[in-house]
């Protein structure tokens, strides 16, 4: 199977079947393993996203709510590019929201995470560099879609 082709992925919802991946390298890479035929995308809108911002002083934790700006729409993207390129995987465009299609099987998001992390740990144990942990993710990923 080949890897997805970002620009050839096709517009879509969540619905049954589908989630919505995580704003991560990990799991865009994850996205990538997957396929054109099991990714779909959105347009991106953060309006009224918020991030919580916990600060410690004293031994005294605070906790805030705050905006999610440009700047941080600019920064996930880039650390999900940054990733991506350290692997050696096409990098996707920016402005999208991606979807994955779950594999046979498996009925959540979380379940899939635990799946994918036990065949990498399984076949690449003690990979951490994006690079060795690409080639794994594309073979467990095709256990998990029972591609050939």
């Amino acid at each position: 199977m080949s890897p997805t082709d970002w620009d050839a992925v096709a517009d879509g919802q969540d619905g049954d079947g589908w989630v919505e991946i995580p704003e991560t390298g990990w799991a865009m890479l994850a996205a990538w393993a997957a396929g054109t035929e099991n990714v779909r995308r959105r347009p991106v809108d953060d309006t009224g996203r918020q991030v919580r911002i916990t600060t410690e002083s004293d031994g005294v934790s605070e906790t805030r709510y705050a905006p999610f700006t440009a700047e941080d729409r600019r920064a996930v993207d880039e650390g999900i590019q940054d990733y991506l390129r350290d692997a050696g995987v096409q990098l996707p465009p920016r402005g999208f929201v991606w979807l994955m299609r779950l594999p046979p099987g498996i009925g959540s998001e979380e379940e899939l995470a635990r799946r994918i992390n036990a065949g990498i740990s399984g076949s690449a144990p003690g990979a951490v560099h994006p690079a060795d942990i690409a080639l794994a993710m594309e073979q467990v990923i095709d256990v998990l879609y029972e591609r050939d």
